[in-house]
């Protein structure tokens, strides 16, 4: 499809900037960028965030309907997983940066579907706390922007989150103020910090048991090879992905001890529903045992797609992870193992349809579950 695309001049933003409009959430855009693409608007450009006490440029995009009467009213905001910045090829070539990292996660499902969307890129903001902060903000100045466009403001907000972003989404999950009607987590951080720690230590131990470049041809039946499944909570036959999580858990051991983090309350006060593959060896484990304390339990919902890793195969995000496994000097089986993985994605966009009908119309998803991969939930 033929995309039109409008660069905004920069002596309009100055002029605007000397308006009365000019301390308003308008004047923290620029170098903004406006095209038309499949019956939609997107804004890119950089909107200026509060950091530190210091005012901050970072990269977004923004999409709506072109057609205010065909927007339902309603503002998705994405958090990106990792500390954001550029996404790379296998090879290391840059393909993108993370505002529009979970296009294809959620971002094109919700603009197909008549939401608004928008999404930031953090670029250096690592502790989820602050992360909230800095999306928050951001979620104010996207929601006037859709206002002025649109006439009238968003109804609500929701947040889907990956991995880091997972983590900024669920301490929105636990925020009284529930800024946001209900609160989407994909494969996420910051489940339960003591099962993490607990853990990485295990795993720093036994992989010299069975790391393959110290012990080749261990056969998946040797005793350490199962015990080490037991600690790391994936079956033996993702052996295949464990160097990657294994490496950084004996480097992280090897290093003088950290402060504890703030951990989780496992107290929420919206829908929030939570979304992992059963060979995630990042973050299962601690989803688990954020399952068996969060309170109340009728707005939690984890759903578990068998076989799939931290990132779907299909997920263009998956290949700054084989760029960074190959810089590890892993196998370079761990790379394909990673580019060969089935896809969660289909459950992470009915999970999202799910938690609409559950925030607007009173409907309950279904119960926690795990599903094959494209299954349908239950």
């Amino acid at each position: 499809m033929r995309t039109l695309t409008i660069v905004l001049p920069v002596i309009a933003l100055v002029l605007a900037a000397a308006g009365p409009a000019a301390q308003g959430p308008a004047a923290r855009l620029s170098n903004l960028a406006e095209s038309t693409r499949e019956g939609g608007v997107e804004l890119k450009g950089q909107v200026a965030l509060d950091v530190g006490g210091a005012r901050v440029p970072k990269r977004f995009v923004l999409r709506h309907p072109a057609d205010p009467a065909r927007w339902n009213g309603s503002l998705v905001i994405g958090a990106h997983g990792g500390s954001g910045g550029s996404n790379f090829d296998p090879a290391g070539e840059v393909i993108g940066t993370d505002e529009t990292a979970l296009d294809d996660v959620i971002g094109r499902h919700a603009n197909a579907s008549g939401f608004a969307f928008a999404s930031v890129d953090r670029d250096g903001a690592i502790d989820a706390r602050g992360g909230l902060a800095l999306t928050n903000q951001f979620a104010d100045i996207a929601a006037a922007e859709v206002a002025s466009r649109l006439g009238r403001a968003p109804a609500r907000f929701y947040l889907v989150g990956l991995s880091m972003g997972g983590g900024i989404t669920r301490v929105a999950a636990e925020d009284p103020s529930q800024k946001y009607a209900g609160t989407l987590i994909i494969a996420g951080a910051g489940g339960d910090l003591p099962t993490r720690a607990a853990r990485q230590r295990q795993l720093a131990a036994l992989w010299p048991g069975v790391d393959p470049k110290r012990n080749p041809g261990l056969p998946d039946s040797d005793a350490r090879v199962t015990a080490f499944a037991a600690a790391i909570g994936t079956p033996v036959a993702a052996r295949r992905l464990w160097p990657y999580t294994a490496i950084n858990a004996a480097s992280a051991a090897s290093r003088p001890p950290q402060p504890a983090g703030e951990n989780s309350t496992g107290k929420i006060f919206v829908p929030t529903i939570e979304v992992v593959g059963t060979w995630d060896d990042f973050v299962l484990q601690e989803l688990l045992a954020y399952r068996r304390r969060v309170d109340p339990r009728s707005l939690h919902r984890l759903y578990q797609v068998d076989g799939v890793w931290h990132m779907s195969g299909d997920d263009d995000g998956v290949q700054s992870f084989m760029y960074i496994a190959t810089r590890m000097g892993l196998d370079p089986d761990v790379a394909k193992a990673m580019g060969e993985g089935p896809s969660y994605l289909p459950t992470a966009r009915e999970a999202f349809d799910r938690l609409v009908r559950w925030v607007e119309q009173r409907e309950p998803p279904p119960s926690s579950q795990t599903v094959k991969p494209g299954e349908r939930l239950r």
